[in-house]
């Protein structure tokens, strides 16, 4: 097979809910493809923790800028923020999602509002001040979502989650067509079982993320594995080609597309 590489060098990416999981792997592959990446979560002492680790992936600039993408007011100081230390952006990744775990009969309208809060209304947030900043300076650019299967199936139990990632590929769509006019590409990764913090909650009952020994990962993983056609857990890092790819210049035809990067578990 062909091997894909990707520079980023001189771009300047958001990639907001990277400090674990799937946001970190993206921003970890900006990073070594040499672009400016900030880092976003709701922890800053994480925050600060990963920008420090990734700083010596590449090239680029790393900073960390912490938020809650489910406030308004974080949002708009991530993005000033971006915009006043690199002057301009040229990639948004909207990663942060929050999982309200209950099924609907059971949800409340707190609930309710935290996962739309995150998973929809800060998406659409974050990527319509990005898209203004673009706009404004006349600089096209990218905005990819990070959403999920659950987005399309009619079941399988994903609640307030699934709801959130159907508007986050509505978002997608609509944006693509209203932004496509400025230059402005906006495409979505959807995703199946990639080796998360999420998912790994799942993998040994009782037990969290962090007590979790590589034995009982790797055993899980390939558990998990065994009902994916491709025979494998999706990796962070198999999130992150999507994006860099999507993100690049190979891509520069590409908007208002869903990339399935599952492993083919969207098939069945």
């Amino acid at each position: 097979m062909g091997q894909a590489s990707f520079s980023y060098a001189d771009e300047t990416a958001i990639v907001t809910g990277s400090t674990k999981g799937i946001g970190r792997g993206i921003a970890e592959g900006l990073a070594e493809a040499n672009a400016n990446v900030i880092i976003n979560a709701r922890t800053p002492e994480a925050v600060e923790a990963t920008a420090a680790e990734l700083e010596r992936s590449g090239d680029g600039s790393i900073i960390g800028i912490a938020g809650d993408i489910g406030e308004p007011g974080d949002v708009e100081a991530l993005v000033e923020a971006t915009l006043e230390e690199f002057g301009a952006i040229d990639l948004l990744v909207n990663n942060a999602a929050v999982w309200p775990p209950r099924p609907m009969p059971e949800v409340g309208l707190e609930e309710w509002d935290m996962g739309l809060d995150v998973n929809a209304r800060g998406t659409f947030y974050a990527a319509t001040l990005v898209a203004r900043s673009m706009i404004e300076r006349e600089r096209p650019g990218s905005i990819v979502n990070i959403t999920s299967q659950a987005g399309e199936r009619h079941g399988a139990g994903h609640g307030i989650y699934g709801i959130s990632k159907a508007a986050q590929n509505g978002l997608t769509w609509r944006m693509a067509h209203d932004l496509a006019g400025h230059g402005i590409r906006v495409n979505a990764v959807s995703t199946s079982q990639t080796d998360s913090y999420q998912l790994r909650k799942s993998y040994v009952a009782g037990k969290e993320p962090e007590e979790l020994t590589n034995e009982e990962i790797e055993s899980a993983k390939a558990e998990y594995g065994e009902r994916i056609p491709l025979g494998r857990v999706g990796e962070p890092e198999d999130v992150a080609d999507g994006v860099l790819f999507l993100g690049s210049s190979a891509a520069s035809y590409v908007t208002g597309h869903v990339l399935r990067v599952s492993g083919g578990a969207n098939l069945e």
